[in-house]
């Protein structure tokens, strides 16, 4: 059975912060209430974040220039990255 998502709870790179362990030990407050600035994660804040903040978007999947090669290039720690953004967007049209 597929996980329900809370499309609330979605993160500019479409991650989830009730996924994380920096999140579930209170030691962060989430992506969202931190505009980006985990300090577990981005030295300076999440580049993703000011992206998507500069283009007016909830979450990379649902920008007009999605998928770009400067995100395609950032984000290498999922494989399967861009088709869950695009996923992730199909779910919240």
């Amino acid at each position: 059975m597929e996980k329900t998502i809370d499309l609330s709870k979605i993160t500019p790179c479409g991650g989830n912060c009730s996924d994380c362990e920096h999140f579930q030990s209170g030691k962060c407050a989430g992506c969202l209430e931190n505009h980006g600035e985990c300090v577990h994660m981005w030295e300076n804040g999440c580049k993703i974040f000011r992206c998507c903040e500069k283009h007016g978007v909830k979450f990379c999947g649902l920008c007009e220039e999605f998928p770009c090669e400067w995100l395609c290039k950032t984000a290498t720690w999922e494989e399967n990255f861009v088709q869950k953004l695009r996923d992730l967007a199909e779910k919240m049209s």
